[in-house]
């Protein structure tokens, strides 16, 4: 089984940089759907709305680019790095939907600048508990297999949720109360599925 090297491979300017690149990707997500004219593929990537699930794209999105580019670089030394990412993400994640609630729930709404605060505290958790958990567990087993498996399957969650929505509050926007965008709303799709 591959571990991870005593020699942890992630460098503190390679998380600053992580977390500052996490920063800037994240918001310029934020506005690419609207920029983009409405296009689909940006939906996929991009928040359609305002709810918690779809800004939760700004973190994973960002993050994943940046891991599979610290992959490239890392080569074999990678196996186990890849392990303390995800589970780093996924608590990223987790903290931006329970920061939110709580938050939201003490004040009772929401609000800007604290969601702008917990997307900064939940991108540089992201990239400090990745650290956390190399030097916790220097003989980390690898699971890079089971790594690979949730990244996909948060991934495409994100796609099937953007245009098929459970009908949960996580994935509501509390100012329109919509959720998703629509598939009839995609004026290409419309014309191709209507031609089947």
């Amino acid at each position: 089984m591959r571990c991870i090297s005593k020699n942890i491979p992630v460098s503190k300017i390679q998380t600053g940089l992580g977390i500052l690149w996490t920063l800037l990707a994240g918001s310029a997500l934020h506005f690419l759907y609207e920029q983009s004219r409405y296009h689909p593929a940006a939906a996929l990537f991009s928040p359609v709305n305002e709810s918690t699930w779809e800004h939760l794209k700004l973190l994973f999105f960002p993050v994943l680019f940046y891991t599979l580019l610290e992959c490239i670089r890392m080569g074999r030394r990678s196996w186990g790095f890849l392990w303390a990412r995800t589970m780093a993400l996924l608590s990223g994640m987790a903290l931006i939907i329970i920061g939110f609630y709580t938050y939201s729930g003490i004040i009772g709404q929401n609000n800007l600048i604290a969601d702008i605060i917990l997307f900064a505290v939940s991108a540089a958790a992201v990239f400090i508990l990745t650290l956390i958990i190399q030097k916790w567990r220097r003989k980390l087993p690898a699971h890079t297999g089971t790594a690979l498996f949730l990244l996909l399957g948060v991934m495409i969650l994100f796609f099937i949720f953007t245009f098929y929505p459970p009908q949960l509050a996580l994935f509501t926007d509390p100012q329109t109360h919509t959720r998703g965008i629509p598939i009839d709303s995609i004026p290409g799709l419309c014309a191709w599925t209507a031609h089947r």
